[in-house]
């Protein structure tokens, strides 16, 4: 019995991360996945729950001849995000910044290849005493048919 009292907690813990990924799914799937017309998302899910001063890095494969759109959708809280896209050579192929925000690019790729999307969130500028906001940022790729 002494031992069932410290799984439950224990249990609770451990399942917090997955109730933070189910609402980052859901936030995608009923803010974001409209922005993706007249693109067919792929359903790839690719989020992460991130605070001001964090960055974020993903790998995608982009297939040759496809058309493509990529958004990057992240939750109010966090207001505007820094990201790009960059290839193997670490070459940026499209930038968005806080100033000047931009949350999809299309494009078109010659030949397959893989490609990263970098994400920044800036920090907020303030007393420092202000409470620190986790929200989620979404990557959404989609393709014309």
């Amino acid at each position: 019995m002494k031992h069932a009292r410290l799984l439950l907690p224990l249990a609770l813990l451990l399942a917090l991360p997955m109730a933070g990924m189910a609402q980052c799914r859901s936030f995608v799937k009923n803010k974001c996945q409209v922005a993706m017309l007249p693109y067919r998302f792929n359903e790839t899910f690719n989020a992460a729950q991130l605070a001001p001063g964090e960055e974020a890095e993903v790998d995608l494969t982009f297939f040759s001849g496809q058309d493509y759109r990529l958004l990057i959708c992240a939750h109010p809280i966090l207001g505007e995000v820094n990201w790009k896209l960059v290839d193997g050579t670490g070459q940026s192929l499209f930038e968005s910044n806080a100033a000047n925000p931009k949350n999809s690019f299309d494009f078109k790729v010659a030949t397959t290849q893989q490609l990263k999307v970098l994400i920044d969130v800036p920090e907020k500028q303030g007393s420092g005493n202000e409470m620190i906001n986790v929200g989620c940022v979404g990557i959404l790729v989609g393709f014309k048919e």
